[in-house]
């Protein structure tokens, strides 16, 4: 199984939000925005910020995905 951020990058470009206003709004460390560049796992807490930043549900920023 693997993770796609995909629909959170949408929610960015659709609020205007570039990543950096993100991870300040969400008080990420680089570490973190590094790991959502490459599609690995975040923390509950990480997702929960941003579902209160963009007032959605989780699946609304993520999805995982069946490998082939």
């Amino acid at each position: 199984m693997t993770i796609s951020y995909e629909k959170l990058w949408k929610l960015l470009k659709e609020n205007k939000m570039q990543k950096r206003d993100l991870a300040s709004a969400a008080e990420l460390s680089s570490y973190t925005m590094t790991k959502l560049n490459q599609n690995r796992p975040v923390s509950m807490e990480v997702m929960l910020r941003f579902c209160k930043i963009f007032h959605c549900d989780i699946g609304d920023l993520m999805e995982v995905k069946e490998e082939d």
